[in-house]
């Protein structure tokens, strides 16, 4: 045997000598742990895939959710825990948002505007999850039973709510309702980027999207600049707020093409803006 046949393994016989296929025992090596390498790469894409998904938790600022934000990444999720409506619905606008978790008695009053708002966001087919004190918050006139994908009723356990987490993150909301839902009579369908009213609708580019989502939410309520994700984030950012005037001025436009002088954008000068129904109309 040659020096060099003696680096040779051989790894299958194909027939009978001269016929043998040989191989470097490094290269071997090289090959057998780049396929286990590939088999664990595997195994983890599908937990990713399975597990991984973003619960975004609403509660109250008050309430210690440590407990439920630790068993959550336990079990591989990864929890985004928010106290307020603005910052919920703000987190519904980032990929990747496998469910919405949402309790406390935050959540409890203002519970149609925000599955409005999560309607009508970047992870709308996002299921929803409620745990709250009482199942009469989910028979309102404006909220049904049906309106979420899943409930809780206090009390409740950890193991539970992760239980049912498990069952229902990353797949699409399981709500019986075919419309997205209503607030004040609008319907907002990011889908299709239309905003509906009375059977009529007008589409919107992704920014007035956004601007109008904002202004139906707080009908009736000034909104400030800061407050549209399009406006600008400190006070010397003029290019910022003329963009803004612009965009607002094309919603305005396209909202009155289907509100039938019901309900109007105005200006508030040093504020922002609001949408207003028109008997509460101050000034034109």
């Amino acid at each position: 045997m040659t020096k060099e046949q003696g680096y040779l393994f051989p790894l299958v016989n194909i027939g009978t000598f001269p016929y043998r296929l040989y191989i470097n025992v490094n290269t071997f090596h090289s090959i057998v742990r780049g396929m286990r390498g590939a088999m664990k790469r595997e195994a983890m894409v599908d937990r990713v895939e399975q597990k991984n998904g973003r619960v975004v938790v609403l509660t109250d600022s008050g309430e210690e959710i440590d407990w439920l934000r630790g068993r959550l990444k336990d079990a591989g999720f990864s929890p985004l825990c928010v106290v307020n409506e603005e910052d919920l619905l703000e987190a519904a606008s980032m990929p990747g948002v496998g469910l919405f978790l949402l309790m406390g008695e935050a959540m409890e009053g203002a519970l149609p505007e925000i599955l409005f708002g999560i309607g009508a966001s970047r992870a709308a087919t996002a299921p929803v999850v409620v745990l709250t004190r009482s199942r009469g918050v989910l028979e309102t006139p404006r909220v049904s039973v049906f309106d979420v994908d899943d409930f809780l009723v206090s009390p409740w356990n950890a193991e539970e709510v992760v239980a049912r987490v498990s069952t229902l993150c990353g797949r699409k909301s399981l709500r019986r309702n075919a419309k997205p839902h209503g607030l004040y009579g609008f319907q907002l369908v990011r889908s299709r980027l239309a905003v509906e009213y009375a059977s009529r609708e007008a589409i919107m580019t992704p920014s007035e999207f956004e601007i109008a989502r904002v202004l139906v939410r707080h009908l009736d309520t000034p909104v400030s600049r800061q407050q549209l994700p399009q406006g600008p984030r400190c006070n010397g950012e003029m290019g910022a707020s003329r963009s803004l005037d612009a965009l607002v001025s094309r919603v305005r436009k396209k909202l009155a093409s289907i509100v039938a002088g019901e309900f109007r954008v105005r200006s508030l000068y040093g504020v922002g803006y609001t949408l207003e129904r028109a008997h509460n109309r101050h000034g034109k």
